[in-house]
Parts: C-alpha cells; sequence; structure tokens
C-alpha cells in the first residue's frame, strides 16, 4: 500500500510537470535580445509579478530602515554588518525567509513522510521541530553575517594602520592632506583600500571634505577607528593642525590595538584547545593502562 501511494504521487508530480512544459512558450531570439539591450533597471521584475518571497524581504527592509527597532543596537550592528559585507539587503532578507520556511516546513514534510512509511511519529514532535527549524533558519545566517562582519572590520583596522603610514610618508614628501590621502588609497587593491579611494574620489567629485568622506564610510562600515581618523585630519584641514605627528601616534595606536586583539584571539585559542588535549591524554592513559589493570584483577 505504500509503495502504491508513494509510486502514484510520484505519477501525478510528473504529469504535472508535463502538462506545465506543453502549456509554456520559449521566447523567440527577438524578445530575447530586446530584453538583454534593455537598461539594467527596467529588468527588475514588475510589482505585478512579485513572488511573495520579494514582498516579506521587501517589508523586512522597510522595517529595517524605518522600523520601530531601526535606531537599536542590534539594528545598527545588522546594517554596518551588511554594508561591510557589501550583501544586498533584498537578497540576504530573501534568504532568510527562504531558509526560515525550509526550517519550518522541513519537519512537517519529514512528519509526512514518516506517516506514508507506517511510521508512527507525534504530531507534537513535528511541530516543536517546525519551532526549532524556524529559530534556526533566521539565526544561522544572521550570526554568520555577524561574524563575517566583524572579520571585514577587522581587517578594515589593519588596512587602515597602513593607510595612515603612507598618508604620513606622503605628508613628509611635501603632499598635501587632499594628495596623500587619495595617493594612500590608491596604493594598494584591496577591497577595503578600494572603498575609502571610491568615498574620497565620490568627496572631490561632490567637492565635499575627504574627512567627512571618511567619517560617513567609517559609521556605514561601523568602525570607530575611521571616524576617529577623519575628525584628526579634520583638525589638520580646517584648523591648521600639525597633523603629522598626530597621524604618527594614530598608527601607532592602531597597530598596539591589533597586536593585543591579536594575543587576546591567541589566548582564547589556547584556552580552547586545553580540553581537547586533556581528553586525548587521559584517552591516552587508559589505552595504555587498561591491560595491566585488566591482568591484576583477572588475577584475583
Amino acid at each position: 500500500m505504500t509503495v502504491a501511494v508513494v509510486l502514484a504521487t510520484l505519477t501525478g508530480l510528473g504529469a504535472l510537470g508535463v502538462v506545465h512544459g506543453l502549456r509554456s512558450t520559449s521566447p523567440t531570439l527577438d524578445a530575447v535580445w530586446v530584453n538583454w539591450q534593455r537598461p539594467t533597471g527596467s529588468r527588475r521584475t514588475p510589482d505585478g509579478e512579485r513572488t511573495p518571497v520579494d514582498g516579506l524581504a521587501t517589508e523586512a527592509v522597510r522595517q529595517l530602515d524605518e522600523g520601530r527597532w531601526s535606531r537599536t543596537r542590534r539594528a545598527q550592528v545588522l546594517r554596518s554588518a551588511l554594508a561591510v559585507t557589501g550583501t544586498d539587503p533584498r537578497v540576504f532578507a530573501s534568504r532568510l525567509v527562504v531558509t526560515a520556511v525550509i526550517g519550518a516546513l522541513g519537519p512537517i514534510a519529514l512528519w509526512l513522510v514518516l506517516q506514508v512509511l507506517g511510521i508512527g511519529v507525534l504530531i507534537g514532535a513535528a511541530l516543536v521541530g517546525s519551532c526549532i527549524g524556524l529559530v534556526l533558519g533566521v539565526a544561522i545566517p544572521l550570526a554568520g553575517l555577524v561574524q563575517r562582519g566583524s572579520e571585514r572590520r577587522r581587517h578594515v583596522r589593519v588596512v587602515l594602520g597602513s593607510f595612515v603610514d603612507l598618508v604620513v610618508l606622503g605628508l613628509a614628501g611635501g603632499v598635501g592632506i587632499d594628495g596623500a590621502l587619495h595617493s594612500a588609497s590608491e596604493v594598494t587593491h584591496d577591497w577595503a583600500a578600494r572603498r575609502m579611494s571610491r568615498a574620497l574620489g565620490t568627496a572631490r567629485d561632490a567637492g565635499t571634505t575627504p574627512w567627512d568622506a571618511l567619517a560617513e564610510l567609517g559609521g556605514e562600515l561601523g568602525v570607530p577607528e575611521l571616524v576617529e581618523l577623519a575628525t584628526t585630519v579634520q583638525l589638520a584641514g580646517t584648523e591648521g593642525a600639525r597633523i603629522r605627528q598626530s597621524l604618527t601616534a594614530r598608527g601607532a595606536s592602531l597597530r598596539r590595538h591589533e597586536q593585543a586583539e591579536a594575543e587576546s584571539a591567541a589566548n582564547a585559542m589556547t584556552e580552547r584547545l586545553f580540553l581537547p588535549g586533556a581528553l586525548l591524554l587521559l584517552g591516552f592513559l587508559l589505552f595504555i593502562g587498561y591491560p595491566a589493570v585488566h591482568r591484576i584483577l583477572g588475577g584475583f
């Protein structure tokens, strides 16, 4: 009976696929060429053809930007993680909705399969698994995004230390503060340096000051060290302060901070490796001492 139900289900799905394939029409070559020649903005899906996932993703992004919790600390961390990783908010929200739905419906689908196979499982267990899957489907992508954002911000701070040193070298060579900033940002092809280079180039084209661009970029990426650097550069641009000494001290402070973080991470890794090492030693002692203990106990 179970085999008959499974075969009937597969046959019905195959019939639906054949009917859908016969009814669907392939686009002509002219239509494909016209669609390819359209601008990028016109290739988006019209509002009338938007899927429910797109609607939920758009609503989630709107709540993140304009909702009641948009000014909270968690919303700011999420926005900065999206910005520093270069993730499109709507794409991430769509992925989040899909993973949440899969996590919620997966246990129920498994329960249905077990019922068809004749294995009795309580519906309450499926509902509990569905709730757990829903929570995990939302929490795992968010945790991964926040972790990638933290790693990227750490990389930005490392690049920022080298950037400050290059600016100091440019100032020592007689270049102005604007030229030193632009030349230092264009030395490497690293993604963090390119972000600073684009921000400085946009500020130059728009006629705004480079320190405002760096401060805005630091706030967007969630890197306070970049905002502090912009404040230091602003003092040189507006007040005529001695910038070389300040930037040298700033670069040394960034390197000390990164060294302290590296040492802290290494110490934490050493502490986490203590338990596996202790378990390995205990297993080795049991492996060596078991024959002797077995012989001693067997002699009685």
